[in-house]
């Protein structure tokens, strides 16, 4: 039924919206060296291609299947297209981890540099004497939900915002475990 021919753009999505798989295999085809050729120009690896290529296939796939998809432009201008956003997603969430890396780094260091080592009991006694939003942020950063989630939870209108926040709460942290400090060593 599918030979290596080119199929039209037709002919495609109506074997998508009707599940035939083999249509992901001929769009994967038809439009791999396009999207290979703007990831690696874009600094992108060969596994990155790959990676790019099978997320916008899917994205494509699921958007095509709607029963309400009508097609206005090229299948590959929108799989070029998807492939980009998909790539910048990538970027952003590579650029996201290594700035979440460093300030979790210089948090540490912050902590460390306490001059007493606490049981987790002991600082939890020391947040719940903070603000609720400062308790709040605290807590979802142990127990470990992601900055942007945290930020979309909590109404902050950016995650830089959040970031600040959570910064003035390690400083308030810090304050009220060193003032405690000062007043029982003596």
């Amino acid at each position: 039924m599918f030979g290596i021919e080119l199929k039209s753009d037709n002919f495609l999505v109506n074997e998508i919206k009707g599940g035939n798989e083999k249509a992901l295999l001929i769009l994967y085809k038809q439009n791999f060296n396009a999207v290979k050729k703007f990831v690696l120009n874009n600094n992108g690896t060969q596994d990155e291609v790959k990676d790019v290529m099978n997320e916008t296939l899917i994205t494509v796939w699921l958007t095509v299947a709607k029963a309400d998809y009508l097609l206005n432009v090229k299948l590959s201008d929108f799989i070029l297209s998807t492939a980009k956003n998909q790539w910048y997603k990538q970027i952003k969430r590579k650029n996201k981890f290594k700035i979440v890396d460093v300030t979790q780094t210089e948090i540490n260091k912050q902590m460390e540099s306490l001059p007493l080592k606490y049981d987790p009991v002991i600082v939890k006694n020391f947040v719940n004497r903070l603000d609720e939003s400062s308790q709040k942020i605290l807590m979802n950063y142990y127990d470990g939900l992601d900055i942007n989630s945290m930020a979309e939870q909590m109404g902050f209108n950016t995650v830089d915002e959040l970031k600040d926040k959570k910064y003035q709460c390690f400083k308030k942290l810090e304050s009220l475990i060193r003032e405690h400090s000062k007043s029982t060593v003596i």
